[in-house]
């Protein structure tokens, strides 16, 4: 790896420390194309795990972006922010990030992030992998816990990401390490400056850019599948 280099870090953030429920996958820039160089980690939800997969990849990197598949805030008012009201307008569901029975889920991505931006100075960004598929068109009708949707949303993210029909080689991924891989991109799409805001004024969620011909400079404009 390059200390020079930019690392974009997906994390998809569960919340049990029984089992695996978190998935992490970290891109790199390479030939002008996001490239994944090491098969994600699918790891118990335990903070200092967290903490030291995310430092493994991103030590060697003198810029980070990280981000996050969980609310990194809370509505000012009711149980919903503003961007996910605006998501669910554009037929995007999401979990209520003010409701009781997901604070513990939010309380776990606030904290990660202030940690990430603390302690390894990171640009931190909230994403929604759901949102991103349907974004993307890839899978956004399919159910990711099942076989049959995983392999659909693999092989549609075949065509955005370098490497990794190499790194699996046919192997069907966790729905976790999948939205870990969305979430990764996403970040990699803020990088580049082509992401999507879903904005309010208490909190954001960023959301990739479709390619059109699965070249780095061919992007459709936001406003065509986001419209205000």
């Amino acid at each position: 790896m390059n200390s020079r280099e930019t690392i974009v870090i997906g994390v998809d953030l569960g919340t049990s420390t029984l089992r695996k429920s978190t998935g992490i996958a970290y891109l790199v820039d390479k030939n002008r194309k996001p490239w994944i160089e090491s098969p994600p980690m699918h790891i118990k939800s335990e903070d200092e795990l967290i903490h030291s997969c995310i430092i493994q990849m991103a030590e060697n990197f003198s810029s980070r972006i990280i981000a996050i598949d969980a609310p990194l805030s809370r509505p000012e008012h009711g149980t919903m922010r503003e961007c996910e009201i605006r998501l669910r307008k554009h037929g995007i569901a999401c979990y209520p990030s003010g409701a009781q029975w997901v604070s513990k889920w939010v309380s776990k991505g606030i904290e990660l992030k202030k940690w990430a931006e603390d302690e390894l100075g990171a640009r931190v960004i909230e994403v929604y992998p759901y949102a991103a598929r349907v974004a993307l068109d890839i899978g956004a009708d399919v159910k990711k816990k099942t076989n049959k949707g995983r392999r659909v949303i693999l092989e549609g993210l075949l065509g955005f990401i370098g490497g990794l029909d190499e790194l699996t080689k046919g192997k069907l991924l966790s729905d976790d390490e999948l939205d870990a891989i969305l979430s990764a991109y996403t970040a990699y799409c803020k990088g580049k400056s082509i992401a999507v805001i879903i904005d309010g004024k208490d909190g954001e969620i960023y959301l990739p850019v479709k390619r059109r011909n699965h070249t780095i400079d061919e992007y459709a404009s936001a406003s065509e599948y986001f419209p205000d």
